[in-house]
């Protein structure tokens, strides 16, 4: 009785070793800041990233390189959290925020006014 459980374990075994759909997983790329260069359907992963206000980190994100390249376009990334997407720095340097002239103050003199008039973001 032992020697056919053993032997079923091998032939078992044998056929999980060969099974080309487990052979093929796609090995996982690491990059700080994934752009999406390189092959579309390869996976790249970021690193887990220091959430707000906390001394954790968050979750590994991995995702294909055509999501990364998509992120990049639109201007967005993935939050340190790994749920939500949110503007990237770069995206929010290239194109900051639209700023408006400062209001002068009631007592200000002209020359207050005119140095205020410069803008304020």
């Amino acid at each position: 009785m032992k020697i056919r459980n053993v032997i079923a374990i091998l032939i078992l075994g044998c056929a999980t070793a060969h099974d080309p759909a487990l052979a093929e997983s796609p090995a996982k790329v690491y990059s700080s800041h994934p752009d999406g260069k390189g092959d579309p359907a390869a996976i790249t992963c970021r690193h887990p990233q220091a959430l707000a206000g906390m001394r954790l980190l968050g979750p590994e994100v991995c995702r294909t390189n055509a999501d990364w390249a998509q992120f990049a376009k639109d201007g967005m990334d993935v939050s340190p959290d790994g749920r939500t997407l949110v503007p990237s720095e770069k995206y929010r340097s290239l194109n900051p925020a639209a700023c408006g002239p400062a209001a002068p103050s009631a007592g200000a003199t002209n020359a207050m006014n005119a140095m205020a008039g410069a803008r304020l973001c």
